[in-house]
Parts: structure tokens; C-alpha cells; sequence
């Protein structure tokens, strides 16, 4: 069995675990492709808000869980079933043959993968937001939001929990540079859109600046192969390595009463998108289709004062012992055992009381084109683009969203290639204001390997104006071009 070094379960086991036990946002397709989404839609692209038939709209809340991993998963359930017999979830490292697992309970196993691991948890609660349109081809908006991601793609096979849990004696073995990172942050973000005439082709482009506040970050990189060797007894050498470590300490303390929501640092981020579409001649002011492409969450995060970076660095095998890291309450003692143990000096391997991490940008394209009157087809490709090694990573996605579209109802099923690993179904539904959806269908009603799930919700109010007229654009016959703004006309509430 694996003995336990607390350094080595600091920097690599606790996150990993702590994660692969979550249940799977990713791209809230179901919310942000719509001509209604409105202010939902900047989420995606910027410019998108240009093409919104309401004049103005405000977003009460909303909310989004995505998180998946190829750690560990639950087997024969589904979400829904998890989460009511949560009580009867049992490990696979608890059961034995004097332990048999009951007849009722859900088994937590553990994946043998043949890829490097990959961890994502990311969550989104947004407050009030809202989006205004001022003259013919102008919007403008505001949107709140609290998020957490935690994100690792590259964890090696060596991680896995049957590996480390039996590893051969006296046998070196070749461990590949990984990484984990995670953070915290709120942001406060401001938003503007333009619309303009290209002949028959409108374009609009659109920019969200954001505010950051940074709350909890950290991040833990072997930067380079490094041996490991387990030998008799608690002796464990390592050889040729370089680790980095970064993270915030005002929540480190002994003292669970002083654990609260504290800003520790502060940054700045953006949106940024171009869009194209070709009015359609319906009454509404839909499009035959609309083309767009966006950069989203440009920016980044710097933690100061209440921060640590720290570098361990080592060019020969080392051997240590449990005795070389004792029981520690304090991350900045623990640190300073990890320092003596492989630099000799127990404060060598600080740099500094401050770090910077970089949020999980993202290149995205979408398509989206009419079908049939009140029947759209759109496509989402969405690359991960970290613009550092401390960035957080976001899923890659690639989708086709199917969908009904009113003013007053929509559905959709979109398709998602989910990291070039699986294939998901979701669901999506508006009714009137309530946005409901998951892009992982089968999570909550098929009781099978359970390693991720999805779910979001949104509501919101909007004007009772949308664009129309003759043929959706007013057309300048005369001039051989399309005027310079929609025409408005006022429609009546919808009665539930």
C-alpha cells in the first residue's frame, strides 16, 4: 500500500479526490444560442445581443453546475438516484469479502484510464443583470456573477487510483509533468454591442469588459518528469524534479470560525465577438442564419499579501521519510518541510506573497441558420485557449443544437461532443421567462457509469416590443440597401 507522505498528498491526492467526487457548466447551449437569450447570449459572443428582438430585458438569477472527470464514478445510477440515497454510497476501497457491499448500495469505483486524467468542476451563480437597447443599433448591459473552476487535463496514468494504491518496491518509476489549478471569483461586467449594414448583410460586433475579484486560487505544476521510487518501509526517493506551487492562505487557519469569503485579489477580463446575419423575411425579425466568432474570458486574476509561490527545485535523487514531514496544521509550515527535505533550506523555495492566474479562455465559432419557419439549426465549436501555465482549462466542446423557437417557448436537443472524449445528449426548454436545461440528458435518467453531470437555470423579464415589419428589416427599394435600424411593433402579453 501507498504510505502516506503529507507533502505528496498536499500537492497532488487531496484535489484530485476532492473533485472526482462531484457530480458535470459547460456551455449552456440551451441559453445562449436563442434570439431571445438576450443578455445570455454575451456569454457566448458579444455580439450577439445586437440581435435580440426586445428592447430591453433585466435577468433575476441564474445558475449552472457542469463537472466531469475520468477519476472515479458511480456505478448503475443516475443523478437523480445519487443524490436521493446519497447515505448509500459506498467505496469500492470500503467493501471486502467480510464487507460485501449491500443489496441497495451505490458502488463509488474507480476508472482504469489508458489517457492522462482529466478533472473539470465549474459552477456559476449570477445575480441581477440586464440589457438595453438605445436608438436603432445600440446595446448596452450589465451582468454580475460569482464562479468557481477547478480544472486539470493532464494528470498521468501513474495517479490513478489502482496504480498508486499497490506500487511496486524498489522500481523507478517515470512520472510525467501535471498540474492541477482552481479559483474563486466574482465579477462585475459591462456590456455593449452594435449593430450596422453591410448591403444585405447585417454585422454587429461587441465587447464585455469585467471586473475580478479573487477569493480563493491556487495551483500545483510538476513542471518536468521526475522519478519516484517506493522503498522498504516509509522511505520514498525522487529524482530530478521542479515543482511550482501558488495559493492563498487567508482561509488556511486552524480556527474553522474564521473561514469566510474574503477577497484576496483583483483583475481584469473581456468578451470580445463579431457577428454576421441575413434578416429574414418573417414578421419577427428572424435571420436565415447568423455566423459569429468570439474570444470569452480573456484576463486574468493577481493575488497579493495574503499569497504564496513557492518553487522546489532538485537535480539529484533525494530519499525521505514520514519523519522528514511531520503532522502539520499550517500550510506555510508544511511548505517549509517540503523545502528542507529537498533544498536543504526551509525557506529556499519561497518566491514571493503573490501569483497571478489566468481564467479559462476560450476561442469559440458558432453557426446558426432557419430551417423552417420557427425551426433552427445552430453549431458551436468551442477551444480551450489558456494563455498560461497557472490558466484555468475549460472543457472543449463541440455541438449541433436542434430547436423550436417562439417568443414564448422554445426546445431544444443539442448534441455534444464533450473534450473529444464522449458523445451527450441535452435537453433545453423556455417557458416564457424560465430557461431549464442540462447538456447531459442521460445523467439524470439512465441509471449507468455516472463520472459527470449538467444543469442550468435562468430567469428573466423582458420588453414587450420586437423588431418587424413588412418583411422582418425594412427595405429601401429605392436605395438598394436596408434602412438603418428595424422597425418597432408592439405585441401583446402573454397570458399564462
Amino acid at each position: 500500500m501507498l504510505k502516506p507522505y503529507p507533502c505528496l498528498r498536499l500537492a497532488f491526492f487531496i484535489p484530485l479526490i476532492l473533485s472526482a467526487n462531484n457530480a458535470q457548466t459547460q456551455e449552456q447551449l440551451g441559453m445562449r444560442l436563442e434570439r431571445f437569450s438576450g443578455i445570455y447570449s454575451a456569454g457566448i459572443n458579444p455580439a450577439n445581443t445586437a440581435f435580440t428582438p426586445h428592447n430591453w430585458e433585466v435577468s433575476l438569477f441564474n445558475a449552472d453546475l457542469f463537472t466531469e472527470n475520468s477519476y472515479a464514478f458511480l456505478r448503475n445510477t443516475s443523478l437523480q438516484n445519487a443524490l436521493r440515497n446519497s447515505d448509500k454510497i459506498v467505496s469500492v476501497t470500503d467493501t471486502s469479502a467480510e464487507n460485501p457491499l449491500s443489496r441497495d448500495a451505490i458502488l463509488q469505483d474507480f476508472a482504469d484510464p489508458s489517457r492522462p486524467i482529466h478533472v473539470v468542476l465549474q459552477t456559476r451563480l449570477a445575480g441581477p443583470g440586464f440589457s438595453f437597447r438605445f436608438g436603432d443599433n445600440h446595446t448596452v448591459g450589465l451582468t454580475t456573477a460569482f464562479r468557481t473552476h477547478f480544472s486539470s487535463y493532464q494528470i498521468p496514468e501513474f495517479f490513478a487510483y489502482r496504480n498508486i494504491s499497490d506500487l511496486p518496491r524498489n522500481q523507478a518509476i517515470n512520472v510525467p509533468s501535471t498540474g492541477l489549478s482552481g479559483m474563486s471569483w466574482a465579477e462585475i461586467g459591462l456590456h455593449y454591442s452594435r449593430l450596422q449594414d453591410l448591403g444585405d448583410v447585417q454585422m454587429a460586433w461587441g465587447v464585455s469588459p469585467k471586473l475580478l475579484l479573487g477569493y480563493e486560487g491556487f495551483s500545483v505544476r510538476a513542471q518536468s518528469n521526475f522519478d519516484y521510487t517506493e522503498k522498504l518501509g516509509d522511505t520514498v526517493v525522487l529524482g530530478s524534479g521542479r515543482w511550482d506551487y501558488a495559493f492563498t492562505t487567508a482561509n488556511l487557519t486552524d480556527n474553522s470560525d474564521e473561514v469566510s469569503l474574503k477577497r484576496q485579489g483583483m483583475g481584469m477580463a473581456f468578451d470580445l465577438g463579431v457577428s454576421w446575419a441575413m434578416p429574414s423575411d418573417e414578421e419577427d425579425g428572424s435571420y436565415r442564419w447568423r455566423a459569429g466568432v468570439s474570444l470569452v474570458d480573456a484576463g486574468w486574476v493577481r493575488f497579493r499579501n495574503t499569497a504564496r509561490k513557492h518553487r522546489v527545485v532538485f537535480d539529484t535523487a533525494i530519499a525521505v521519510t514520514g519523519a522528514d514531514f511531520p503532522g502539520r496544521d499550517n500550510v506555510d509550515d508544511i511548505m517549509q518541510d517540503v523545502s528542507q527535505a529537498f533544498m536543504g533550506d526551509s525557506t529556499a523555495s519561497l518566491l514571493g506573497n503573490a501569483f497571478s492566474m489566468a481564467l479559462p479562455t476560450a476561442l469559440s465559432l458558432q453557426f446558426d441558420a432557419q430551417v423552417l419557419p420557427m425551426l433552427y439549426v445552430g453549431a458551436v465549436l468551442t477551444q480551450r485557449t489558456p494563455f498560461s501555465k497557472n490558466a484555468l482549462k475549460r472543457p472543449a466542446t463541440l455541438a449541433v443544437v436542434p430547436r423550436f423557437e417562439h417568443r414564448w417557448l422554445s426546445a431544444s436537443l443539442p448534441v455534444v461532443v464533450n473534450d473529444w472524449r464522449s458523445v451527450r445528449i441535452g435537453a433545453a426548454a423556455r417557458i416564457a421567462w424560465l430557461y431549464l436545461g442540462t447538456d447531459n440528458l442521460n445523467s439524470f435518467f439512465t441509471k449507468d457509469k455516472l463520472s459527470g453531470a449538467d444543469f442550468y437555470i435562468g430567469l428573466k423579464i423582458n420588453g414587450f416590443r420586437v423588431k418587424s415589419g413588412e418583411k422582418g428589416y425594412r427595405l429601401n427599394r429605392e436605395r438598394g440597401n436596408r434602412s438603418s435600424g428595424p422597425n418597432r411593433k408592439k405585441i401583446k402579453c402573454y397570458t399564462f
